[in-house]
């Protein structure tokens, strides 16, 4: 039996598995559903959501992982530049 302070409960953002002393856990903890699946569809280009939704939580395994041939990065947006990619969207542009 474990003391709790021996536990280990993670991190409450996905954002901290980037870096390689935290990947190995992330890619253990990690539930490959059939989001993951429907993400990987070459039509796929965004991930949008609300905070909590685990869109950070995909983005971080793909980019960490080779996963069934695909190569993926992880690109940050500011704040603006996202408002800016919502009127575009509500525009049909």
């Amino acid at each position: 039996m474990k003391f709790i302070n021996e536990l280990s409960f993670g991190f409450p953002d996905a954002e901290n598995y980037k870096r390689k002393e935290n990947k190995g856990l992330f890619n253990k903890i990690f539930i490959k559903d059939d989001y993951l699946q429907k993400i990987l569809n070459p039509s796929t280009s965004f991930l949008i959501g609300e905070k909590g939704t685990g869109k950070t939580a995909y983005a971080v395994f793909l980019s960490n992982n080779h996963y069934k041939d695909h190569f993926s990065s992880l690109k940050y947006i500011r704040e603006t530049e996202y408002n800016k990619f919502l009127i575009l969207k509500k525009e049909n542009i």
